[in-house]
């Protein structure tokens, strides 16, 4: 099973400062960088992440073809969350979502454990280089947005 891990450091900013951002559902079609559109009763404007929660979207790949994500947040923390997707376009896919203390800010890091329909061929031929770029740009987003 792939692993992508990334991590930055979010200058002057507490661990539950970012958790909290993190945490705030209207935060994340601002730091996804393809679009986003909430299914059935989600609203995207009061959306608070908690365990337990379940939610539906479509998420445009390359602003282009529709997937649908079935998520379930299995646990929120005081320096972490983990959702992990019950239906949608792989066969599987698992995100942690920590955040730390670093040395002038907070260091944030996703981890992300995903399989692609086609296997390990698939993962190396788009996968992996689809989820290391969406990955990147949320980074960036949330960089952008927390300075």
């Amino acid at each position: 099973m792939p692993i992508l891990e990334l991590s930055t450091l979010i200058p002057a900013r507490t661990p539950a400062e970012v958790l909290d951002f993190c945490l705030d559902g209207t935060n994340f079609p601002k730091i996804f960088p393809e679009r986003i559109t909430p299914l059935g009763d989600v609203d995207l404007n009061n959306l608070r992440i908690e365990a337990g929660r379940q939610f539906r979207f479509r998420h445009w790949m390359f602003n282009l073809i529709p997937a649908t994500w079935t998520v379930l947040i299995r646990e929120v923390g005081e320096a972490h969350f983990i959702d992990e997707m019950l239906k949608g376009p792989l066969r599987a896919f698992r995100h942690e979502h920590r955040v730390a203390a670093g040395e002038g800010g907070t260091l944030y890091t996703d981890r992300v454990t995903y399989l692609a329909i086609g296997g390990a061929f698939s993962e190396r031929v788009l996968v992996d280089a689809y989820m290391r770029r969406i990955f990147q740009v949320r980074h960036r987003n949330m960089l952008q947005l927390l300075r």
